[in-house]
């Protein structure tokens, strides 16, 4: 076969499947390969080339010498514009065909770099800005006005180190733009970021499909008064309370076709408001609430909600009047660390068609789970005040793939495996403790209930010891269809023979040890053995 003569479309699938250096290494094997990669967008926009304004002699002898059609270039401006980085950069612009520009550096240097070369950024289709600086941010006498008619993607970074607010630099106008994201961070001050103002403003962008923006007290707030009816996708990463408290019954409105929406941080107002005027919801991410106002259920009514994620790890209370919420089309669930306070008795979340279930931090004794026959994957924790096994895990026959993050106190969870007899996969972590302790009794159960497993995984991450009877290890000899095990970081005691495992293809071994009276012999990982 001539590997060079493969068809686009057949090159295109296979590199896909590539990582990053072994996608430059095959573009040395030949032209047709090197043509394959630089010319197919889908793989282009994987391989930047990277422009340093400080070294224009070493560019000035390579872009010409290049066979490869980059499609986008990163400039680092580190030194101030000048016709020397000038000249370079037109030879890139003649050389390859350019759809993706990333500029990076201060403002005053990514401003001359913009207003120099017009021509070329008002036809580009891709722009990343970062602004970066470490001293005082420049005084700006007027706005630029920029306009980018052909613009489709925007990334705008503002990293500031300063400790003084600025004011707006540029005023950009992109009348195609579809995708936006606006992203403040602050290395000088942890607070600076929810007050400080970004050197940009945005105008003309009815088109726009998605954004992810970060929200302060005193920006966007033209960009909000436009009607986006082609939105679809919005992040919003941080909110100050002036934002929170905003009317967002107005600004959902504005957004009739949204479909998938993450917030950091959502309260009551904002979550109802999305209730009402977004019907169209399939994702909803949140990172963070505050839902006081009792009225969760009512406010999560989404008809057409498939991916539901509620992470409290920072700070994630709840408190429902209603003791129910049903989340009928919901396929993908992930549940944690909820602070739930239902009014009395517990709270059911009814979920009959969830395929994918992650429940991690939970109080099982005022939470229960009413789930059809559908869950293939679970994600779970059981340790703390977890003292009884979840309500739902008799009705996991259907179940495929079990994680399991564990505790000391997990050896109750090891009578409710019985349930679980058609699991492939299983991974079992055993997360911080103060001490050690020993998972032999749920080791056993899962030896003798779970005969069905192809691939398990018992993994230690604390620094104290995992303990594992001997005898309960030989049970691995039950699971005649394993063909993954690996095990880390556990201690097998009473040792007292030896145990093979030649009928398990892939085996991993790391960490592990013995201990016995008479002996601390190692595993012998090519057999899985353990030598008294």
């Amino acid at each position: 076969m001539d590997w060079a003569s493969l068809p686009l479309e057949v090159l295109e699938a296979i590199f896909r499947q590539l990582n990053f250096k072994d996608l430059l290494r095959c573009a040395l094997v030949c032209r047709s390969w090197n043509r394959a990669l630089f010319e197919c967008p889908s793989l282009a926009h994987r391989v930047v080339f990277l422009f340093d304004a400080a070294h224009t002699d070493q560019l000035r002898q390579l872009i010409p010498m290049s066979e490869r059609n980059y499609r986008q270039l990163a400039i680092g401006l580190t030194v101030p514009w000048n016709e020397d980085i000038k000249d370079c950069f037109d030879q890139a612009v003649q050389q390859w065909n350019l759809r993706f520009v990333s500029l990076v550096g201060e403002p005053d240097k990514v401003s001359d770099c913009l207003l120099s070369n017009m021509p070329f950024f008002g036809a580009l289709t891709e722009l990343n800005l970062e602004f970066t600086l470490t001293r005082a941010w420049p005084e700006w006498t007027e706005i630029q006005k920029v306009e980018l008619s052909q613009l489709r993607k925007m990334h705008y970074l503002q990293v500031y180190t300063g400790a003084n607010q600025m004011n707006t630099l540029y005023h950009f106008v992109l009348p195609k733009v579809e995708q936006v994201s606006l992203v403040l961070d602050s290395l000088a001050n942890e607070e600076a970021m929810y007050w400080e103002d970004p050197l940009i403003e945005l105008s003309g962008c009815e088109l726009l499909r998605s954004l992810e923006v970060d929200l302060n007290g005193t920006m966007w707030e033209q960009f909000f008064a436009i009607h986006k009816p082609y939105m679809e996708r919005l992040v919003i990463r941080r909110a100050i309370d002036e934002y929170q408290n905003r009317d967002w019954d107005l600004e959902f409105s504005k957004m009739p076709n949204l479909r998938y929406v993450e917030f950091t941080f959502v309260n009551n107002e904002m979550l109802a408001s999305l209730n009402r005027k977004c019907r169209k919801i399939e994702k909803l991410l949140i990172n963070g609430f505050c839902l006081d106002d009792g009225n969760f259920s009512s406010s999560m009514q989404f008809p057409l909600l498939k991916n539901l994620h509620m992470d409290g790890w920072l700070n994630g209370s709840l408190f429902s009047n209603e003791l129910s919420l049903t989340l009928d089309k919901t396929e993908d669930l992930v549940w944690k660390y909820v602070e739930l306070a239902p009014a009395q008795g517990a709270f059911t979340l009814v979920s009959p068609n969830v395929k994918r279930l992650t429940l991690r931090g939970c109080e099982y004794a005022r939470f229960e789970l009413d789930i059809g026959n559908r869950l293939e994957s679970l994600d779970m924790d059981y340790y703390g005040t977890q003292l009884v096994a979840p309500n739902f895990l008799n009705r996991l026959g259907h179940l495929k793939h079990l994680i399991l993050h564990i505790s000391g106190r997990s050896a109750l969870l090891a009578p409710k495996l019985c349930h679980l007899r058609h699991v492939k996969r299983l991974e079992v972590v055993c997360c911080t403790e103060s001490y050690g302790y020993d998972c032999s009794a749920l080791f056993e159960s899962i030896c003798n209930n779970l005969t069905e497993l192809e691939e398990f995984i018992l993994r230690n991450e604390h620094e104290n010891p995992l303990m594992l009877d001997y005898k309960r290890y030989r049970k691995l000899c039950q699971l005649t269809q394993l063909k993954v095990l690996n095990l880390q970081y556990i201690t097998i005691y009473n040792v007292t023979g030896t145990t093979e495992l030649k009928h398990v293809p892939n085996l991993n071994v790391w960490g592990c040890s013995t201990s016995t009276a008479e002996c601390d012999a190692p595993f012998r990982s090519s057999l899985m053995e353990v030598e008294s």
